[in-house]
């Protein structure tokens, strides 16, 4: 089973994170970065956060690991530009991915040339191959449109978002705590709120608030991801509120009913005790016309009175109905 900071995920939500992942790093895949300096610093986001250091066919190789086609393409493209020699590209069927195709970039060759290993140190990347040693130093990013870049590359190699229907969880997850803490604070820059905490001995940042989500998705360039993204947010505010609103009249048909039935009841006890034709004329036609609409709240039966009375008119004379029983009650009782 391969695994690398690119591949880790948390399994328990591995096809939604897929889909909807999958749908935006094939989105920021595709941007064009006009400016020489915007293509260098995705690149270096994607090798700081992705590259891992193992053996394959018993040499120690600098690879990249990951699920999704297009990384791997873009990967391509970008060591072409810059080292003028391609990765190595195998790829293999993963039993924990089901259908998916694992992807594994191999860099040996081309970062073994003097450009390879300029651009490495450009970036702060310090390989030993014999000494088994990936170290980094730190990056100095001096603008914001080769931030946006950086932290796109990061995202591209280790980031994941669970489909917002489910819920709301951005996470990128880093193998070196430094390359960590240095993303937190370029996504600070941007006043974003990340958290981070260890996790299976890798370092994740995550954030787990929706518009904190969106606003990262904007500063990487997934437009079309982040107006989906608000476009489900909307919904799910809309099925939130509508949900609300269907608690609340259910708690107050509940509460009508459960009044209305101690209403009810009060009124036959006072009929058994002293005789409905016996009550006061305003009295007698309010328990009436419960007893005859006991599904009915007080203001709708404030409404079948003439002249109309309102709630609290209503409520006075049930309360008095009631009053009137307990008094009732107690005088037959001494």
């Amino acid at each position: 089973m391969i695994f690398s900071a690119g591949a880790y995920r948390n399994t328990k939500s591995l096809g939604d994170i897929m889909s909807f992942s999958s749908t935006i790093k094939d989105e920021l895949a595709r941007l064009q970065n006009d400016k020489q300096c915007c293509r260098w610093a995705e690149f270096a986001g994607l090798l700081r956060t992705g590259l891992t250091l193992r053996k394959l066919h018993n040499k120690k190789s600098l690879l990249f690991i990951t699920e999704h086609a297009s990384v791997s393409r873009l990967l391509y493209a970008h060591t072409k530009e810059i080292t003028y020699r391609a990765p190595e590209i195998s790829g293999e069927k993963n039993a924990r991915l089901k259908k998916h195709v694992v992807y594994r970039l191999n860099f040996r060759k081309g970062f073994e040339t003097d450009k390879g290993k300029q651009f490495l140190d450009s970036i702060g990347i310090h390989v030993g191959l014999a000494e088994d040693r990936l170290e980094y130093s730190n990056l100095v990013l001096s603008s914001q449109c080769c931030i946006r870049a950086y932290l796109r590359g990061v995202f591209l190699a280790s980031g994941s978002i669970i489909n917002p229907d489910k819920s709301y969880h951005l996470e990128m997850a880093f193998m070196d705590k430094g390359i960590a803490e240095e993303t937190i604070l370029l996504m600070e820059s941007f006043q974003l709120k990340p958290k981070r905490i260890t996790r299976k001995g890798y370092e994740v940042v995550y954030m787990k608030e929706g518009q904190d989500i969106v606003d990262f998705l904007n500063v990487i360039g997934a437009h079309n991801a982040l107006m989906e993204m608000e476009n489900i947010r909307i919904l799910k505010e809309m099925r939130n509120q509508v949900n609300r609103i269907v608690n609340c009249e259910t708690a107050n048909l509940e509460k009508i009913v459960n009044a209305s039935v101690k209403q009810v009841e009060t009124i036959k006890q006072l009929d058994e005790v002293m005789g409905i034709e016996n009550l006061p004329v305003g009295l007698k036609e309010i328990a009436r016309l419960r007893l005859e609409n006991p599904e009915a709240s007080m203001s709708e039966l404030g409404k079948m009175l003439r002249p109309v009375l309102g709630k609290s008119g209503v409520n006075h004379r049930l309360r008095k109905l009631e009053k009137l029983l307990k008094e009732r009650m107690n005088g037959e009782i001494q």
